[in-house]
């Protein structure tokens, strides 16, 4: 399998598009249909062909080769990028376009008309929106994970009780400079709390998980980075 050609912007509709790399698309499917295969053959009794146990061996193999040479990478791209905007109001400013265009809030400012109104909007409505399509996508829990009566235990409720914490740390901080009276902040912070008190008793139900793992982002906070000016950079 050749190593994948990342694309720069497609036309799609007369619109500048982005697609994701095709061997990988490939790779997805190959991999999800042999793997179905081998599950149909095995309630049938029967083996995958020679060849076939071949290109399941292979396709394991480069599993291996797309987390460690396209996903990844594309993480510690994105964590660098975001994180120099975060620190350095310069560079915030700078591509304040390409931010919002890229994070997405479409939708937003009506979904707020009807909470106001006591109506809970789905998040099916953000699912054309860029940022929101990936943290949906990332939080989907499998439906095989839930046990009517059972505890919850998949690792992705501790993901969810991480970013309801910073949600909240970001919210004082709006919250306090957009409201003079301390008594809104008061009553933000006890709705909050019951929030994250659900959450928090939803995360002691997930199952333990390494404390080691085979891949990691190893560069610094680009606020402790040695390549920002001044050993910092926030500026």
């Amino acid at each position: 399998m050749k190593k994948g050609i990342i694309k720069g912007p497609q036309k799609i509709n007369h619109e500048k598009s982005y697609i994701p790399d095709e061997t990988l698309v490939n790779f997805i499917q190959d991999w999800l249909h042999i793997h179905k295969k081998r599950e149909q053959l095995t309630k049938e009794g029967k083996e995958l062909s020679p060849e076939d146990k071949k290109k399941l061996r292979e396709l394991d193999r480069m599993k291996v080769y797309y987390i460690d040479h396209t996903i990844f990478p594309a993480m510690a791209n994105l964590t660098y990028f975001f994180e120099s905007m975060a620190a350095s109001t310069r560079l915030a400013n700078g591509f304040e376009d390409e931010l919002e265009e890229i994070l997405d809030p479409r939708k937003s400012k009506d979904a707020a008309a009807f909470s106001g109104n006591r109506i809970r909007m789905s998040s099916m409505q953000f699912r054309n929106n860029n940022l929101a399509r990936l943290v949906d996508a990332a939080l989907s829990i499998p439906m095989k994970n839930y046990d009517r009566g059972k505890p919850i235990t998949d690792f992705r409720v501790g993901i969810m009780y991480q970013l309801l914490g910073i949600i909240g740390d970001y919210m004082d901080v709006v919250i306090s400079n957009e409201y003079s009276s301390s008594q809104i902040w008061y009553s933000f912070h006890d709705d909050f709390k019951r929030m994250l008190g659900w959450m928090a008793l939803l995360t002691r139900t997930m199952k333990d998980t390494p404390k080691e793992y085979d891949r990691r982002l190893q560069f610094q906070p680009i606020w402790f980075s040695n390549r920002s000016p001044s050993g910092g950079w926030n500026f």
